[in-house]
């Protein structure tokens, strides 16, 4: 009885994790556009339709305010199958295309800014491709999870505060360290990690 007692404990802890991880995908998959090195992004794929508040950001002063021309809604994508004693992590850099989108379609800058907002999110889905590995229980796997997006979210917060529209939509510092970063972490672009692990 202890033994089934576990295994359903094990059973719903793994269920919570694969909830916790797609919690922020739960969009139709047809709705999910899976970052590619070969397709930028393209104004088709901003679906959404903004509203007022959404392009109204009040800063430090109540009386100063910012207008947002756009947003991406993207996530660490993570799946997982465990069978016997292994498990295998489809980790991807998504964004849900019918919440996303551009305020004036045909606004380059806007377009690049949000570029690197996905290409943020592929390079911390490549970081946690690459950290998981060392993960000896599901446990652990979810705790590496949570410190990669806590860390992905801190630096897409960075990048927001130093990317003006004046320039482009992204400055050069920033191209240049978004590219430097991918190739660096090549090792890490297949979406697919086994672990031997089933707990």
């Amino acid at each position: 009885m202890l033994k089934l007692y576990r295994r359903l404990q094990l059973v719903l802890f793994c269920l919570c994790i694969f909830i916790k991880l797609n919690s922020q995908t739960a969009a139709n998959n047809s709705d999910i556009l899976y970052w590619s090195q070969n397709h930028p992004l393209a104004f088709e794929n901003f679906k959404g339709k903004p509203t007022q508040s959404d392009t109204t950001l009040r800063e430090a002063s109540p009386k100063m305010l910012t207008h947002k021309l756009g947003a991406i809604i993207k996530s660490i994508d993570v799946h997982l199958l465990t069978e016997h004693n292994k498990t295998t992590f489809t980790i991807q850099a998504g964004m849900e295309q019918s919440l996303s989108w551009i305020k004036d379609d045909g606004d380059t800058a806007e377009l690049k800014h949000e570029q690197g907002h996905f290409d943020i999110c592929e390079i911390y889905a490549r970081i946690l491709r690459r950290d998981i590995k060392n993960a000896k229980t599901l446990s652990e796997a979810k705790e590496i999870y949570e410190k990669t997006t806590a860390d992905e979210e801190a630096e897409q917060d960075n990048y927001d505060k130093e990317n003006t529209y004046q320039a482009g939509g992204i400055i050069d510092v920033w191209k240049e360290k978004i590219s430097n970063r991918l190739k660096e972490l090549e090792a890490y672009k297949d979406p697919i990690v086994t672990l031997f692990i089933d707990k």
